[in-house]
């Protein structure tokens, strides 16, 4: 196994709670960046801090396929100029909202730099389910984000400069 950054336990509102499954998943989060602008989502159905797109790692797929997949299925976005593993791994806690469960999460997040905004069109259970904005680099520190997002933006905004 890699290397942990650290691990996190969600406080407050969105920390484990007694009386629901806990699942264990091997996930991506792709920090997505486009010139000096990163893409953050926000979950339309849930009081969710913005968020990195994530996802879980499916049977027989690499990590960066896992990227691929997650990045077009929820954003659209194609025009994918590289890739690139962060080193900020990290083991997290949290209760998933929308899924009613709590969740133990090994997260492998990348850098993902779009040549271009050309996008495919998105599903409709994604657009029902979360839209997304494009945040200045300037502007991140005033952007309210879970801290395990936060940590691994701040450890792929080092990398990039």
């Amino acid at each position: 196994m890699s290397k942990i950054a650290f691990e996190f336990d969600e406080p407050g509102e969105y920390a484990p709670r007694d009386g629901y499954e806990t699942v264990e998943r091997e996930n991506i989060a792709a920090i997505i960046k486009y010139q000096d602008k990163y893409l953050l989502l926000k979950y339309n159905n849930t009081n969710y801090s913005l968020s990195l797109v994530t996802g879980g790692i499916e049977k027989e797929e690499d990590k960066v396929e896992a990227v691929k997949r997650e990045v077009i299925e929820e954003t659209g976005y194609n025009d994918i100029k590289s890739i690139t593993p962060i080193d900020c791994i990290n083991i997290s806690r949290f209760f998933v909202e929308h899924k009613k469960q709590n969740r133990i999460a090994t997260y492998y997040p990348f850098l993902v730099t779009l040549n271009t905004l050309r996008q495919v069109q998105v599903a409709e259970e994604e657009i029902k389910e979360h839209s997304f904005s494009w945040i200045s680099e300037d502007d991140l520190e005033n952007v309210e984000m879970f801290e395990n997002h936060r940590r691994m933006l701040s450890a792929a905004k080092k990398m990039s400069k």
